[in-house]
């Protein structure tokens, strides 16, 4: 190891893990992603890149319209949701990372 990166956190890594309440939330979200769960627990900013890579509308723009024309309105406004909801999740890892 170089001498210039003795004592420091490699990038994946950061100083201080997450709070309880964060990954309790992102564990909810995503509750059988093992690997997710293991980089939450060692404080990785690896993370950031499971929830960045998620955001987004799950549905395909076909499967929005059948899914409106065949009457299941409820299906669009739960993927919508859902899609919020990580969307949340990934500003305030983004937030956590500013302090």
């Amino acid at each position: 190891m170089s001498e210039k990166f003795k004592g420091e956190v490699p990038p994946q890594e950061h100083k201080e893990g997450y709070s309880a309440d964060f990954v309790a939330k992102v564990k909810e979200a995503f509750p059988d992603w093992t690997d997710l769960h293991k980089h939450l627990d060692s404080g990785s900013e690896w993370v950031g890149r499971y929830l960045d890579d998620s955001r987004g509308f799950s549905m395909k723009p076909d499967d929005i319209v059948k899914a409106l024309e065949g009457g299941d309105q409820e299906k669009v406004l739960e993927a919508a949701k859902r899609a919020k909801k990580i969307d949340e999740l990934y500003g305030e890892w983004l937030e956590s990372r500013r302090k």
